[in-house]
């Protein structure tokens, strides 16, 4: 009983990152963000200012981010409509 409880606990924890690149977070390391503030040329979280080139679209209309401390792998924006 135990163990199916552990599973059904970690399955609720997976599709945080289902829709998440590999290549940004090797299933890890990325989580919803709601301080993001769009800035010429990008846009800027926690005091970390975020390139163009590395904002991606986001699946379900909220930024994200994948990141390693101060090292952003990848952005997710909202596409503007």
């Amino acid at each position: 009983m135990k163990v199916v409880l552990a599973l059904a606990a970690l399955s609720l924890v997976q599709p945080t990152h289902s829709w998440y690149p590999y290549e940004c977070c090797s299933d890890q390391d990325c989580e919803p963000i709601s301080d993001a503030v769009e800035v010429p040329g990008g846009y800027e979280t926690h005091g970390i200012f975020v390139p163009l080139a590395k904002v991606r679209p986001s699946q379900d209309g909220r930024f994200h981010w994948c990141h390693r401390g101060t090292t952003v792998l990848c952005f997710f924006a909202p596409l503007a409509g």
